[in-house]
């Protein structure tokens, strides 16, 4: 039987739960006053069972009674307790697990269930007998009920984050090119017999083509093939975008498909339900298990990617793709990229090239199309656009996007058969021409648009944009004197060169191929030379910017009083601050990685975030470095409360910052107890520096904590080392740099990894953060 003691004290912990919720919660404070009365009458009532109740009294159907109470109690707690996603702990600011009906239905069953126990006491069991199987019954639904949307919501879970992108935009985007056309289906007629031939030695079939060729289109016309073909054979998709690094990464590609696979059979994902929780980066090999399994589980499944030249590390990409053939004979791919040298996955794949041939017949049912739409292009001829545009695009899909979409531009039928006279050789002198129509006055602004378009890690909204481009060195404030008003604006500044997508609110560069001009010789040797850009060149620009708007005075304690993230009009007020906050030291990161170094302005703002407290006479304060927690690791407060600058910059590789900070005196190296003490743990996982910095394989940040004493044999709480984790990610480099300065340990990577897993348990892939 229940413990009604044990479940009075359940009662307190629901009733408490519903108090703090209620604190965050909007809109719902009637609803938790009832409930909180009705759980305090349950209490009440509880507490008179456990203090009159004894052995020798008869249990007269109270014990079912307790038991129903006890599921009803567990049932609500499940429904109130806090998620374990960042996310959704965001959104209970806003969102009340319960309708309004749900709330009736159980203040009634919390009125009944008091009512049964108060009258079983007194004597009258025989009366509720049948009105407690009713209860039972209807309380069994509701745990049933319950149980399920758990389950979904867990799901939904890690599906977000096994995979953050969703192929589903871009492929429609894709698909809307060539919908009402036949365009592609030169490459169906080939990928058909590829398709019914089983068992073939050729498990790649791999598109080849230029920038700007078309592949995403023909790849989207692949898919909406397969699909249409019996469902034997599964089908999962992907698209690398060149202007959103998550989709640039192996694991989120590889994340996306098993998620795709799971809609056939959800218990695909049950194994990453306590990897989740960590929300760490899992292993490419444990991906690689999982989507072979789930393959094995499923059938024969085409994998389909687009743009392979995309992906941040193409060899790795290239070398899963064929481990993954190699080892699951109903794994087949269909991929798409710009030529590249043969390699060992050559002899996997049968090739098909994209030129003139195959591409013309696309372009001139494209060009049809847009004429069709267009009174003023089909009063200009339909069949001379087709006679001009087709030929001079040699096989361009791109370029003729372009020229269609000038010639749409044109007032009138003569200005549109002037254009036909006039059109561009190439895409750059394409992409120079609408550069060259751009008005003196905007032009800063309109590179300064290209400029975070070309190299922003992710896709910016427009109000990020809008905010971005505003930003000046030594700027204290911002406000809407300081605005593009309205954000929109950027789209008429950069026409032709930019594409919004409504769905998601974000704005990019049209093509890749309008990088490719900005960063040609073509563009500095043309009168629109000051648009010419590279990534070495704009990156300290865009670290400083995002400094400069993180140390706004707007965000002191003194004008901000944000105790907590959730509660922080930070990100509604300020736009750019989200990226600011999460993106600069990425960009920092990579900066440094291509070999290139800092200004010591630029060293100076990292400091003043940092928080150190004196830098060259400039006294500074904790609260920018606090600030910047608060944005990078949410609601996760005991992270936050260990959090150092040292760690934080060895994490990132920001070795300019761990240098001075170790010569200048910043740093403890006597006492274990300071927060400034070298090897002081942070982090997630309760890292030193130089454990996050090994695993990371950040040589030169590692080699330096090194020569200032750091300790190469500490351990996070895992019980995992320094070399553990050098001989896990097999950086022979870093792995002598720490066996000269005394590390122990085994260097066989089969040896170390099943340690490492040992360790870990069920929690596979759980990383330093």
């Amino acid at each position: 039987m229940a413990d009604p003691a044990a479940l009075a004290l359940q009662v307190g912990v629901l009733i408490k739960n519903l108090i703090e919720y209620g604190h965050e919660v909007k809109g719902a404070q009637e609803q938790i006053t009832s409930l909180c009365r009705e759980l305090s009458a349950l209490r009440g009532v509880l507490e008179d069972v456990k203090a009159q109740r004894s052995d020798k009294v008869a249990d007269n159907g109270i014990s079912d009674c307790l038991a129903n109470a006890r599921l009803m109690i567990d049932d609500l707690l499940h429904r109130m307790q806090p998620s374990g996603s960042r996310l959704q702990r965001g959104k209970q600011s806003w969102l009340w697990p319960f309708k309004q009906k749900e709330i009736e239905q159980i203040l009634a069953r919390l009125g009944r269930i008091n009512t049964f126990i108060i009258m079983i006491m007194m004597g009258a069991q025989q009366s509720v007998t049948l009105d407690m199987q009713v209860l039972r019954d209807e309380l069994r639904s509701l745990a049933s009920m319950v149980s399920s949307e758990l389950y979904s919501q867990n799901q939904k879970r890690i599906m977000d984050f096994l995979a953050p992108v969703s192929p589903d935009l871009a492929h429609d985007e894709a698909c809307s090119v060539w919908e009402g056309t036949h365009s592609g289906t030169w490459f169906v007629d080939i990928l058909q017999p590829w398709l019914d031939t089983s068992g073939s030695k050729r498990s790649i079939l791999a598109l080849y083509g230029s920038s700007g060729a078309g592949k995403t289109t023909v790849i989207s016309k692949a898919v909406e093939h397969v699909r249409t073909k019996p469902k034997r054979t599964k089908l999962c998709y992907f698209y690398c975008m060149f202007n959103d690094e998550a989709s640039r990464d192996v694991r989120n590609i590889l994340g996306s498909w098993l998620v795709q696979l799971a809609a056939h059979k959800p218990s695909i994902l049950d194994p990453f339900d306590e990897v989740e929780s960590g929300r760490n980066k899992l292993p490419l090999s444990l991906l690689e298990d999982a989507l072979v399994e789930a393959v094995e589980n499923v059938g024969p499944t085409i994998l389909v990617l687009d743009a392979v030249n995309e992906s941040r590390d193409e060899e790795k990409l290239r070398e899963c793709m064929l481990r993954l053939t190699e080892r699951c004979k109903d794994i087949r791919f269909v991929v798409s990229s710009t030529p590249y040298a043969p390699d060992l996955m050559s002899t996997k794949c049968m090739e098909v090239n994209m030129g003139p041939e195959e591409v013309d017949g696309d372009i001139e049912q494209y060009v049809r199309r847009v004429v069709s739409t267009s009174h003023l292009l089909a009063q200009a001829g339909e069949q001379g656009i087709v006679d001009v545009v087709v030929p001079q695009a040699r096989g361009m899909f791109r370029w003729a996007e372009c020229q269609m979409s000038l010639l749409s531009g044109c007032l009138t039928a003569k200005m549109v058969t002037r254009a036909l006279t006039e059109l561009p050789g190439s895409l750059d002198f394409t992409y120079m021409n609408i550069l060259r129509r751009t008005p003196i006055a905007t032009r800063p602004w309109v590179r300064e648009i290209l400029m975070w378009l070309s190299y922003a890690y992710r896709p910016l909204t427009l109000e990020e944009l809008a905010e971005a481009v505003v930003i000046e060195t030594g700027q204290s404030s911002m406000d809407d004197s300081c605005r593009i008003q309205p954000p929109e604006t950027v789209l008429r500044l950069c026409q032709g060169l930019v594409a919004y997508t409504a769905a998601t609110n974000t704005i990019s560069l049209a093509h890749s191929s309008v990088r490719a001009t900005l960063e040609s010789r073509a563009i500095l040797d043309s009168d629109v030379s000051e648009f010419g850009m590279s990534r070495e060149e704009c990156t300290p620009v865009i670290i400083s910017k995002s400094l400069t708007y993180l140390l706004l005075d707007d965000f002191d304690p003194k004008f901000c009083h944000c105790d907590h993230m959730r509660r922080c009009l930070c990100f509604e007020s300020y736009p750019f601050f989200n990226y600011a906050g999460k993106m600069w030291a990425v960009h920092a990161s990579m900066h440094l990685r291509r070999g290139n170094t800092f200004h010591d302005s630029e060293i100076e703002q990292m400091f003043t975030l940092l928080g150190v407290l004196e830098l060259h006479g400039v006294k500074t304060t904790r609260h920018n470095f606090a600030l910047w927690m608060k944005v990078i690791l949410g609601d996760r407060t005991h992270s936050a409360d260990t959090a150092t600058p040292l760690y934080y910059a060895a994490s990132f590789g920001l070795e300019p910052v761990v240098e001075i900070t170790l010569s200048q005196g910043l740093i403890n190296f006597d006492d274990p107890n300071n927060s400034s003490y070298i090897d002081w743990k942070s982090g997630r996982n309760s890292s030193t520096p130089l454990e996050v910095a090994c695993y990371r394989r950040h040589i030169e940040v590692a080699e330096l904590l090194l020569r200032y004493g750091a300790d190469p044999n500490s351990t996070d709480v895992f019980g995992n080392s320094c070399l553990d984790y050098a001989v896990k990610n097999e950086d022979r480099a870093i792995i002598s740099l720490l066996l000269r300065h005394g590390a122990n340990g085994p260097t066989d990577t089969t040896m170390v990894a099943e340690s490492l897993t040992m360790r870990f348990g069920r929690t596979l892939g759980l990383t330093p953060s």
